[in-house]
């Protein structure tokens, strides 16, 4: 007899901290929180793989460990900005408690207008799988942006006149020094070059496809959102990439089965169902084809060398 699979003891799903769990706890305005590591509750600063779903802007001013994004392990150092985009995984590890600020705040609370729909994916260190989502600052930049964090601390803390517009403007100018500093560093620290040389065309198709290729996998439906012809979407992807667009949502559906596998304990088929695949067999075949392993492989290998970091 096949024995009962207890799916009380199961992980069924990388654990979420949401926007309300952070907004009851620290100071805060209808879309965006500021929290001080030094006061923030321990669920905040979990050492637990996680996700968000709101976009984090993460200021290390103290502190020793290692902070995990998406497999990837980054020192924790003083001067280090990290930033989470909603859906990713990462978590802490730290011997010394962290020192700094955060700054958590909705996709809604920059969109004002229609207009404004695209002003997120002007920000290469959110939905990137290519570019590091961690900067560490020199002194002078440090001193660029503490002011403009102090001040989104300051305003948060208050309940004046306007000050869901004072504080949009603050994040904005905070996001967009953000973007200069990428830009300003060596360009052999990311895969692609200077992140200021990435056409603002690529960056929004690769933000597009974070946010949708669960449901969404045709290149042409993206071609569309974005207004471009198949062949210029495909053409310019290739330029500056050196991959087509299917193999770039590929890389995401990839992605997002690794975390599952590595941070929840569903099955191959499950992991392929939540992924829009009818056919277990078909997604397990998916995945070797782009892996070079099964799934149970792989999930070995998480268990060996990744879950006892």
């Amino acid at each position: 007899m096949t024995s009962t699979i207890d799916i009380a003891h199961r992980k069924l799903d990388i654990p979420l901290i949401t926007f309300r769990d952070i907004l009851d706890q620290q100071h805060s305005h209808t879309n965006i929180v500021y929290g001080n590591f030094a006061t923030m509750p321990a669920g905040v600063v979990a050492a637990y793989p996680h996700r968000h779903d709101s976009y984090g802007i993460l200021y290390i001013t103290g502190g020793e460990g290692t902070h995990f994004i998406d497999f990837n392990a980054y020192p924790i150092v003083a001067g280090t900005v990290y930033f989470i985009s909603p859906g990713q995984v990462h978590y802490w590890n730290t011997s010394v408690p962290l020192e700094g600020d955060m700054i958590a705040f909705t996709e809604d609370f920059l969109l004002l207008a229609p207009s404004d729909y695209m002003v997120l994916q002007e920000f290469s260190f959110f939905h990137s799988i290519e570019v590091m989502p961690a900067l560490g600052l020199s002194s002078g930049e440090c001193e660029r942006v503490e002011p403009l964090i102090q001040s989104i601390a300051a305003e948060c803390q208050g309940n004046r006149f306007g000050s869901d517009s004072v504080l949009r403007a603050y994040l904005h100018i905070l996001l967009v020094d953000m973007q200069r500093i990428y830009a300003s560093h060596e360009g052999t620290r990311y895969p692609i070059g200077s992140i200021g040389a990435i056409p603002t065309l690529v960056r929004h198709f690769k933000q597009l496809v974070a946010r949708q290729f669960i449901t969404e996998r045709s290149v042409k439906a993206y071609a569309e959102q974005l207004g471009v012809t198949l062949s210029h979407l495909n053409n310019t992807v290739k330029a500056v990439t050196g991959q087509t667009p299917g193999q770039l949502i590929r890389q995401e559906v990839v992605l997002e089965s690794k975390r599952l596998f590595a941070h929840t304990d569903l099955t191959s088929a499950e992991v392929g169902y939540r992924l829009s695949f009818d056919d277990p067999s078909y997604f397990s075949r998916f995945f070797k084809r782009e892996t070079a392993m099964s799934t149970m492989q792989y999930r070995k290998n998480i268990a060996e060398n990744y879950r006892g970091i």
